[in-house]
């Protein structure tokens, strides 16, 4: 009789889904990095009953060579309602990537141009009036203005002001950022005269005084706002940005400087929600990574060292007087 041939043994099977396995956790990280595939910093989902507010630091969009495609990708995936923009030279290419939305943009943007405002979708919101520049925070030209915009959720609200800001950056501006603090406050009064409800938002730049601190400046921070009745979302993933750190070399640090602030009825439930950095900073959960030309971390190399931030809050009823 001829002998039957015996198969491959059965724990061959295991070794091989245990290699592969194996290869996906080493080689598959390398992957997703590169494409920055969703569920790797992408956006939760978002509650029916939620809206959802966004800021990000677009980098000198788009003459930083920003992948647009990229991009066309990324700002609808944040699923939010309206998203705050900072560092804009061209609104035209901004608005193509998000077709069917509203762009506000500032006339001026200081001496780099560096234009902001946000974006709003009019299926779930409506822009009240005409939004405001708030020049003085310029501070004579050097830097950015203030936006400001009242939105009103259609269906019955919310209403509430929206007002996006980029100060002044670098530790050597802290004494600058202070004086626009003074300013902020006083807007912030100013438009709360017509709706206390306020969100205000943006890249404040609090990398702390020289020989200081970035949490020393929050403390001020924190301090001065919350004297104009403002409170700040709680990002406790700690960053929201990523810059090359002190030795200039392949490893980039992570840094908090994208800030939510609200007054009024957002106020009321501030320590139910949170402000959420998405994208690299969720991905490698604001710890220190690499990035060269050759291995890049795509959404920092092609889009921004800035995060997209985001928080959910409730809807509300419609408080217009």
């Amino acid at each position: 009789m001829a002998r039957r041939r015996r198969g491959p043994p059965r724990w061959l099977g295991l070794v091989l889904v245990l290699a592969l396995v194996l290869a996906w956790s080493l080689a598959g990280e390398s992957l997703r990095r590169w494409w920055g595939l969703p569920g790797e910093g992408a956006a939760p989902g978002k509650s029916a009953g939620r809206l959802r507010v966004a800021t990000w630091n677009l980098r000198n969009f788009p003459d930083e060579g920003h992948d647009l495609t990229r991009l066309a990708a990324r700002l609808p995936e944040l699923a939010a309602d309206v998203i705050a923009v900072q560092e804009i030279h061209d609104a035209a290419r901004l608005k193509q990537a998000m077709p069917g939305w509203e762009l506000v943009l500032s006339a001026t943007g200081g001496r780099n141009d560096q234009r902001l405002g946000f974006l709003y979708d009019p299926a779930v919101f409506e822009l009240i009036g005409a939004p405001r520049e708030h020049e003085q925070l310029t501070m004579g030209g050097q830097v950015r203005p203030g936006l400001s915009g009242y939105l009103r959720a259609r269906g019955g609200g919310p209403d509430f002001h929206v007002l996006v800001v980029h100060l002044k950056a670098r530790d050597e501006g802290y004494a600058l950022r202070r004086s626009q603090w003074e300013l902020l406050a006083e807007i912030v009064e100013e438009i709360a005269r017509d709706d206390d409800d306020v969100m205000v938002l943006g890249d404040f730049n609090a990398t702390g005084p020289a020989q200081g601190r970035p949490d020393e400046e929050l403390m001020a921070l924190d301090a001065r706002l919350g004297a104009a009745g403002l409170q700040r979302v709680v990002n406790g993933s700690g960053c929201s940005a990523y810059w090359d750190g002190g030795r200039r070399d392949a490893w980039h640090v992570p840094s908090l400087l994208d800030l939510v602030w609200v007054r009024g009825f957002l106020a009321a439930e501030v320590e139910k929600v949170h402000a959420e950095p998405l994208l690299h900073c969720a991905r490698h959960a604001c710890r220190p990574f690499r990035s060269t030309p050759t291995y890049p971390e795509r959404d920092y190399a092609d889009l921004s060292d800035h995060c997209p931030v985001i928080v959910d809050f409730e809807r509300a009823p419609d408080d217009d007087p």
